[in-house]
């Protein structure tokens, strides 16, 4: 009985002790980890990796209109030998024949039967110091 006491709470000061570390709000990073990027409009990085990952979508596409982005629904940036963006975004179709040169300026059709959404997510890695931009994947449904 004695021995059953100890278990308990032998156990209760563990699961209050490892609440108290996983629950720790000001524990440091993880190096390397990818951390949420919270001002998704004001981010360079991201607006460039953004821009870069849709020339490419728009290249690839079969469709004879660019498509842009609606808004972007997540991101995250991981710090690696370089920078990988992970972002996940709403497009559609414009009605800018391709190719666009300004894709900001393109408007979305009005018509139902011409509106085209997907949402996409895309993994581009970034060295900005070797001026270097590459897309690692995307995937949109």
């Amino acid at each position: 009985m004695a021995d059953g006491r100890v278990c308990l709470a032998l156990l209760v000061a563990a699961l209050a002790l490892a609440g108290a570390v996983l629950g720790s709000a000001d524990r440091p990073r993880l190096v390397g980890a990818p951390e949420t990027i919270s001002n998704l409009d004001n981010d360079e990085g991201l607006q460039r990796a953004l821009q870069f990952a849709m020339a490419e979508y728009n290249k690839a596409s079969n469709d004879m209109y660019s498509s842009r982005v609606v808004r972007i629904i997540s991101a995250k940036r991981q710090v690696v030998a370089g920078i990988k963006y992970i972002m996940k975004v709403e497009i559609a179709r414009t009605t800018c024949q391709k190719p666009a040169t300004d894709l900001q300026s393109c408007a979305f059709p009005d018509a139902p039967q011409m509106a085209k959404h997907a949402i996409c997510n895309f993994v581009v890695y970034s060295v900005p110091w070797l001026n270097k931009i590459e897309l690692l994947e995307h995937r949109c449904q």
